[in-house]
Formats: C-alpha cells, sequence, structure tokens
C-alpha cells in the first residue's frame, strides 16, 4: 500500500514518511514535481537526513515532524517549512530559496550558505552561520528569533545574520561568546544586549546608528509577519552591528590542507567522464549533454560526428550501454538515460567535412560498421576513399542480423544515407581477392580491411553438421527469406545463452515454434533484459548441459537426459572464414596493423567483439593514418588522454533533478569530470585567488595557498591539483597568474 495521498483542494501530494529512507524520500518529491505538483506536505518525519536536498525554485515542502540533520541542504531556490524543530546543518551549503523553522534548531545553520533566506523562530546552537559567504548580488540572511549559542558567524566571508532576542528582557544577551571570530567579511546584527567580552578575535562591534537599519528592515518586516510578532516590540530596542576588524586575523595559523610544502595548486581541467571511458568508441556523452541543455543542438551533433555516424542504431539501439553502466548516478538511483538522448539527439542530413580535400587514397574491404566508420571519418578529414562490399547492401550486422524491432531497417538505411553522401566511392558487390593485395597497395596509401565474422563456430559432437547457424538464421529472417527453415508448431532447441541467442528464441515464437529451449554449458552470459525478454514468451534455458551428440531430432546430453530437437540451432558466435596467413599476411598482436606496410585489420577480424568495438576501430585507424600522412605525432581526436575522474570526487547533491531544463532525458547528467563555468571555485576560494574570464579560469598564485578548497568543493571534479613547476605561467601586474582552460595539460608531449 502507498504511504501518500493527494490533497486535491491544495493540489499538494502529502507523504506519509514514517521510516521511509530518505534518498527514497526525495526521490519521490522529484518525481511527483515532474508530474506537475509542486508543493509537498510530509507527515510523521523522524530523522530523515538531507530533506529537500538541491531542489529548485517553485518547489514547496512543509514538514511535520522533526528533520535530521542538513535539511535543504544545497537548496537551489525551493521553500522549505519545518514546523517544530530542526537538528544541525539547517540550509548547510545552500544557493537560493528559504527555510522557515517554526522552533529550534541544532548547530550550524547556515553553514557556508551563500544565499537565500533561513528565519529560525526560536534559538540556535552553535557555530550559526560560520563560513557563510557571498557573491555579487547573492548576500544571504539568517534571522534567528530567540538565542544563539557561541561562534556566531565564525570565519564570516559575506552575507547577513539577524539575532533578535524577542522573548528575552532588555537586560539579557541573546548571543555567546566568540562572535565573529575569524571574520573577513558580512555582518552581524544583533537586537538587546551585548558585552565587549562576548567578540571574537578579528571583530569589532557599533551600536547601530540612524537609518543604518534600514538596510536589514525589510527582511525584519518578513519575519514578523510570517511568525506574527510584533514589529513594534522588535524595532522598540537598539541593535548592534558587528564587522570584521581588519582582514583575516588567522590567516596565517593554519597549514594548508596539500602536504607537499605548498607546492600544489588548482587547474580547471575536463577528465574524462566514468560514461566516456566505459565507451569503446570514448564518447564524451557528458559534453553532448551539455551542450543539449545549454540549447547547443548544432554543436552537439558536431561532437557526435566526430565520434560516430551510427549514434541512432548504435548508441540509442544495439549497444549494450556501458555508458549507463558506469554512470555515477548509479549510486542514488537510475543512470542518465544515454540510450534515450541518443535516439532523440541523433544528428540528420549531411555532416561537415572537418578538412580540405586531400591526395591520399585509402582502400577499405567490408561495408560493415566498421569500414564504414573509418570510411566517415577518411571521407570527413579530407581523404579519398574507395570501399569494396561483396553484397548489395551495406551496413554488416547492424542490416542483416539485428532483429528489425531492435534496430528497424529505417533507421540503419537514415545514418547508411549519411554516410554516401560524403565524398565516398562505394565499390559494391566487389569481392576482393586477397591473394592481389600486394599489387593493390600499389594504387593506395592504405588498405584497411574491415571484414566482419560470418563462419559459425563448432563444438565438435557428432550431428552437429545438422545444425543452422544463428548468423544463417537471424539473417534470413531480417531479409525475410527463411523458405528453408520450418518452425511452425516444432520444438527448438538452441545452443548458447548469450544474446544473440535470446533473439534466436524471440524470432522462433514469432514464426510459431511450438517450444524453445536454450541451453548452455555455463550460466547464461545474456544480459537480464534479454533473458527476461525469451522467457516472457515461454522459452526455457537451461544449463550445464555437456552434448554429445544430436541424431533422430534428438540432442542427447553427457549430463542429463536428452531433448526433443526437430531444428537445431547454435548461437555460440562465429569465427573469420578467411586465413590471413594463407595470404601472407600477419596481424600484429594487440595492433591493427600487419607486416605489409599499409595494410590494416580492424573490427572483428581482428578482435571480435560489439557493434561499438567495429566502430571505435574504425575511427582510430583513420585518425591514425591522418597522423601518419599529416606527420602529426599527437592526435588529439582519437580519445582523449586525460585520466578518468574519481567518482568520489563528483558531489551528486548539486545535481538533485533540478526540473531546470525543459528536457526531462538531459536533467540527470552531472557532466562529471567537465568544467560548466557554476563558478563555485569563485564564490568559495578563501583568498579571491580565482577569477574567470568567459571560459578561462586565472588563478593568482602570490595570493593562491594552495589549501584545496576548491578542488575538494568543485561538483564535477574539473579541478586537479598539479605541482607549481608543470604550470604554464604568466607575469602580471597583480602578481603571477596561471591561465588555465578547460583542457588537459597532460596531453601535452
Amino acid at each position: 500500500m502507498n504511504n501518500y495521498v493527494i490533497r486535491e483542494k491544495e493540489h499538494a501530494f502529502r507523504i506519509k514518511v514514517g521510516t521511509m529512507p530518505y534518498k527514497e524520500l526525495n526521490y519521490l518529491i522529484y518525481k511527483k514535481s515532474r508530474t506537475g505538483f509542486k508543493n509537498f506536505i510530509l507527515d510523521d518525519v523522524i530523522g530523515q537526513r538531507y530533506i529537500g536536498a538541491g531542489m529548485n525554485y517553485g518547489i514547496k515542502i512543509e514538514v511535520n515532524g522533526i528533520p535530521g540533520q542538513d535539511v535543504g541542504v544545497f537548496n537551489s531556490g525551493s521553500t522549505i517549512v519545518v514546523n517544530g524543530n530542526a537538528q544541525d546543518g539547517v540550509g548547510n551549503t545552500m544557493n537560493d530559496g528559504f527555510i522557515i523553522v517554526h522552533g529550534n534548531v541544532g548547530d550550524i545553520p547556515g553553514h557556508m550558505m551563500r544565499n537565500g533566506k533561513i528565519f529560525i523562530r526560536g534559538s540556535a546552537g552553535f557555530r550559526a552561520g560560520i563560513m557563510m559567504k557571498e557573491y555579487g548580488r547573492k548576500k544571504p540572511v539568517i534571522i534567528i528569533g530567540e538565542r544563539v549559542g557561541d561562534y556566531l558567524g565564525e570565519y564570516m566571508a559575506g552575507g547577513r545574520i539577524i539575532v533578535l532576542g524577542y522573548d528575552l528582557s532588555e537586560d539579557e544577551s541573546p548571543v555567546g561568546h566568540y562572535i565573529g571570530s575569524g571574520m573577513f567579511g558580512g555582518t552581524i546584527w544583533i537586537r538587546g544586549n551585548i558585552a565587549k567580552n562576548q567578540l571574537g578575535k578579528g571583530s569589532i562591534c557599533k551600536e547601530v546608528k540612524d537609518g543604518e537599519l534600514e538596510e536589514i528592515l525589510p527582511f525584519i518586516e518578513e519575519y514578523a509577519e510570517i511568525f506574527n510578532l510584533s514589529l513594534d516590540k522588535i524595532l522598540s530596542l537598539k541593535f548592534w552591528k558587528v564587522t570584521k576588524l581588519l582582514g583575516r586575523p588567522f590567516g596565517k595559523l593554519y597549514v594548508p590542507s596539500n602536504k607537499i610544502g605548498g607546492e600544489l595548486f588548482p587547474l580547471h581541467t575536463n577528465l574524462k567522464s566514468p560514461c566516456s571511458n566505459a565507451c569503446p568508441i570514448g564518447i564524451p556523452n557528458q559534453q553532448i549533454i551539455k551542450k543539449i541543455r545549454d540549447g547547443e543542438i548544432k554543436e552537439a551533433y558536431e561532437i557526435i560526428d566526430d565520434y560516430t555516424p551510427f549514434r541512432y542504431t548504435c548508441c540509442g539501439l544495439s549497444c549494450p550501454r556501458f555508458c549507463e553502466q558506469a554512470c555515477t548516478r548509479n549510486s542514488i538511483n537510475d543512470p542518465v538515460p544515454i540510450a534515450e538522448i541518443s535516439k532523440k539527439y541523433a544528428p540528420k542530413g549531411k555532416t561537415n567535412i572537418r578538412e580540405e580535400q586531400k591526395d591520399e587514397k585509402i582502400a577499405i574491404i567490408g561495408g560493415g560498421p566498421g569500414g564504414l566508420a573509418a570510411a566517415w571519418h577518411l571521407a570527413r578529414l579530407g581523404y579519398k576513399v574507395d570501399l569494396f562490399e561483396k553484397e548489395k547492401i551495406l551496413g554488416g550486422k547492424l542490416t542483416n542480423n539485428i532483429p528489425e524491432e531492435k534496430v528497424p531497417k529505417d533507421a540503419v538505411d537514415n545514418e547508411i544515407s549519411r554516410i554516401k553522401a560524403l565524398k565516398i566511392n562505394f565499390r559494391m558487390n566487389k569481392m576482393i581477392d586477397l591473394k592481389n593485395i600486394r599489387s593493390m597497395k600499389e594504387k593506395y596509401n592504405a588498405i584497411i580491411l574491415a571484414i566482419g565474422l560470418r563462419k559459425s563456430k563448432k563444438i565438435g559432437f557428432s550431428g552437429e553438421d545438422e545444425a543452422i547457424s544463428s548468423y544463417y538464421f537471424m539473417r534470413s529472417i531480417r531479409h525475410n527469406n527463411l523458405k528453408n527453415i520450418q518452425l511452425f508448431n516444432k520444438k527448438v532447441v538452441i545452443i548458447g545463452a548469450g544474446n544473440v541467442g535470446m533473439d534466436v528464441a524471440c524470432e522462433s515464437f514469432k514464426y510459431g515454434a511450438k517450444s524453445v529451449t536454450v541451453i548452455d554449458i555455463k550460466t547464461p552470459s545474456a544480459f537480464i533484459n534479454e533473458i527476461e525478454r525469451a522467457e516472457n514468451l515461454g522459452a526455457k534455458i537451461v544449463y550445464p548441459r555437456f552434448i554429445e551428440k544430436y541424431e533422430n531430432k534428438k540432442i542427447y546430453f553427457k549430463n542429463d537426459y536428452p531433448l526433443d530437437a526437430d531444428v537445431l540451432i547454435e548461437a555460440i558466435g562465429e569465427e573469420i572464414e578467411i586465413d590471413f596467413s594463407a595470404y601472407g599476411i600477419i596481424i600484429s598482436k594487440g595492433s591493427f596493423t600487419t607486416n605489409i606496410p599499409g595494410v590494416y585489420i580492424i573490427g572483428d577480424a581482428a578482435s571480435p567483439g560489439y557493434i561499438a568495438d567495429a566502430i571505435a576501430d574504425g575511427r582510430e585507424i583513420a585518425y591514425y593514418l591522418h597522423g601518419n600522412f599529416r606527420g602529426l605525432s599527437e592526435i588529439k581526436h582519437i580519445k582523449s588522454c586525460a585520466p578518468v575522474v574519481d567518482k568520489q570526487r563528483i558531489n551528486l547533491v548539486y545535481f538533485q533533478n533540478k526540473g531546470i531544463y525543459k528536457d526531462v532525458l538531459v536533467d540527470k547528467c552531472a557532466t562529471c569530470g567537465t568544467c560548466i563555468q557554476c563558478d563555485i571555485c569563485i564564490e568559495n576560494c578563501p583568498h579571491d585567488a580565482v577569477t574567470r574570464i568567459k571560459e578561462t579560469f586565472k588563478v593568482n598564485l602570490e595570493t593562491c595557498s594552495g589549501c584545496g578548497t576548491c578542488a575538494s568543493l568543485c561538483p564535477r571534479g574539473a579541478i586537479t591539483m598539479i605541482k607549481k613547476s608543470d604550470m604554464f605561467l604568466e607575469e602580471s601586474s597583480e602578481g603571477t597568474k596561471v591561465e588555465t582552460q578547460a583542457d588537459y595539460i597532460s596531453c601535452k608531449k
């Protein structure tokens, strides 16, 4: 039974929280907010932490009960009302929004808050407003209605703290000791009595003069109205103003967090995201999604085209989604739906040619995904390309062997038409005899063998020659040519419980099979969703089974009873049908080079893999040849040479599905490892050492202490602490600076 109901009159979503985990609670709020609900009422709250974490504008959350620590942490514009007391860390590091507490709060309310308002009707504990800051027009406000503990405004760098002591007598002080210790910005306003010995080191107190109160009067008026208090009573006592005395009184007392004698300094560097690292092609999905978010769809398509011509059919439809498996968001809920994004935002029409026409000519043998990818990139780089395909259609397994329901023909045709629009000479129905490869080399600067796998592997049992290969079976179905295979009312047995085996099982049922059994010698290697798809249609999967023989329409096992098998299909993979050594071609281990200079082998012929692996090979060989032909020692476009960002450095609480983008598909991406100029590093630098002009950051090494605050707070892990000797320095009147762009410097040789 659901523990939530809808209050129709208020159009509010009411949740009976009870023992619900905080992650589940926040995700439910986010999910319902995307369906139109903006008001949420939480009943029976019993200590759940992080309520409303990172919620954005337009969301209002009313809390009945006692929330746990850090209510409203990283608030980015929502309103949170607590009808009672709250624990420590209210509004921790909030960016904007409004938090109202109708009771008391614990320690460190407003810790590191940089904008927004926190109104507390009762009292607060120690260190209220510690490390508050302001940036430009962003000036946070905390109002505490009664008392506050010691160390109020400690290390305060900006903003306003107002303590009213509303129900206290004129002789009582609403504040503790060490007020404003180490403060170097902002203002603390105190109503009532205060003694000099209550001040902390580095702060000074003065009585508020006529007219000065106008600065905070609008906030006091709003506070009084919300809590139904007398404004006249509040204004009946004098106010004191606490500000910084000089600069940073404790600035020289702290040892930097970096241990190498202060030699490490921040550099803004784009690191490789986990999804990009997991992708065989190295597609930087985080950069693509950022462009889509910013409305730069054309620029997003340009990035995609630089990596693959098969964004829709491979990334969207046929890839195992290694990117989603590696997504950082898996640690809290679901990954970024990159496959769905790939289908919605797939380039259409002609692509841009990257470089001018060149003299070099390349032959590509094989028109599957690998060969087509190589042709695509080489043609865009300006090279002359002849592509030879022994069949009448292009696409390889994308066209011939994957079920229509998974990869529709129209989708493949659309992407192949983009490739055909380039200046590529397609030689269809052209079989190349490899014994002529050396003479052929005289006509071309390079030859790429992109020959796929067609020959079915064999196990070696008696009667195996009667088995049908899955390659032939799926190809026949894809081209509606299943004349020689009768499946209606037949018992089908499939050898091999991988993804292809599940495809064969599903297609067998479509053609009327009476029963389908999938066998394997080990645990099925197919993905869970593929297994479920086959089982939902009625397939039985049994393992381990060790085959002895196949005769008289029965398959016999060494370790179990026989099975009836009117039709036996082998789905154990394919192997290369060509013996390259017979033609004097020897493949270099771990490479696509051969013993013949200028002859290369890519794709399944070099190393069997997924379609994405073949596309990656095609791209890599294209840029490898480009580098050789142009005399370039380094080609940046092959794959990012940056290290992978540590997932522990990604602060996901910043990315709580805020709903600020029109397209929900791109809303979840944290752009791991990629700087998006959020300026959190600038706002939080204790020395104001970091500045930015457009996309270029500058760090003043004369004032930077190497404390690492910017690197630790960067939500995306895009700041790396490196040695000063590794930086590119420039001198200016303001001191030595390092100019850093969002590009990884270690690519430099």
